[in-house]
């Protein structure tokens, strides 16, 4: 059994703006099983390259991290300034959608997180309503789903005030809205010190 707060808010999910109060607070939608297959890493430009994170700091902000699918992230996740993560794992979710994958990152600093986040913002405008993601009902931090030059949905979640980001990459919106309602996201209340 995994350990972990499953999220009962689909941040991702497209609700009318009138129906949700400005469009910050997302639907509610139940939560699914995360994969536990042991499928291989993913081969995207962000293609793991060892063994799963499991041990570090990071599974304990993310527990999907320790997953039989992830693995530590090459040097392709980085910020365009060239600050790696203190730690990354990419997790291959394409047993629930073809070609998903789902970065998770702690890095050095707040300043470098917000600037991983802020790199999907600029790819171009938002593909959905939320700016906020939350866990529990509480809003955790800013939130941006974009589609890229290459057809990807880019959708990534920072956490408010901390050095921890996740990224999930997939081929539509309503994909990435299924992966969101999967993961195992800590609330900040309960992030390391």
């Amino acid at each position: 059994m995994r350990v972990g707060i499953r999220i009962a808010a689909g941040a991702l999910v497209l609700v009318s703006a009138a129906a949700c109060g400005g469009g910050t607070v997302p639907a509610q939608a139940p939560p699914a099983p995360a994969p536990t297959s042991a499928l291989s890493a993913p081969t995207t430009t962000a293609a793991a390259t060892s063994a799963p994170a499991a041990a570090g700091q990071l599974a304990s902000v993310f527990p999907d991290a320790a997953d039989s699918t992830c693995a530590a992230s090459d040097q392709t996740v980085r910020t365009s300034t060239g600050v790696l993560p203190t730690e990354a794992s990419t997790c291959d979710y394409s047993a629930v959608a073809p070609s998903a994958e789902v970065v998770f990152a702690q890095w050095p600093d707040q300043e470098a997180a917000q600037a991983w986040y802020q790199e999907t913002a600029d790819l171009g405008p938002r593909v959905e309503e939320f700016d906020q993601w939350q866990v529990g009902g509480v809003n955790q931090g800013p939130l941006y789903t974009v589609q890229n030059s290459n057809g990807v949905v880019i959708s990534t979640g920072v956490y408010e005030g901390a050095p921890y980001t996740w990224e999930i990459r997939t081929g539509t919106l309503d994909e990435s809205n299924t992966i969101f309602n999967q993961l195992q996201l800590k609330p900040s209340t309960e992030l390391p010190g």
